[in-house]
């Protein structure tokens, strides 16, 4: 879980008991851009460690593994 992800949890405990206010925006929008692009860039590896499994190419599916890995742990996929 990226420290975004938690400031989203607090952000909506802060809506649920009405206190959100409009200075939370610009920290909220940032929060919910990195989680948009974690989301993408998991789909994206996910889809391309799919196509590596079915044609049982081990080398690239290792190195996307690699990233996968990188990703969770810090929010950013290297580049290989």
């Amino acid at each position: 879980m990226l420290p975004a992800h938690v400031r989203l949890a607090e952000f909506y405990h802060l809506h649920k008991v009405g206190k959100l206010t409009m200075e939370h925006g610009p920290e909220l929008l940032q929060c919910l851009h990195v989680n948009a692009r974690y989301c993408w860039d998991t789909l994206k590896l996910r889809q391309l460690s799919n196509a590596a499994a079915a044609t049982q190419d081990t080398e690239w599916l290792t190195e996307l593994r690699i990233r996968e890995e990188a990703l969770r742990l810090t929010g950013r996929a290297p580049r290989l």
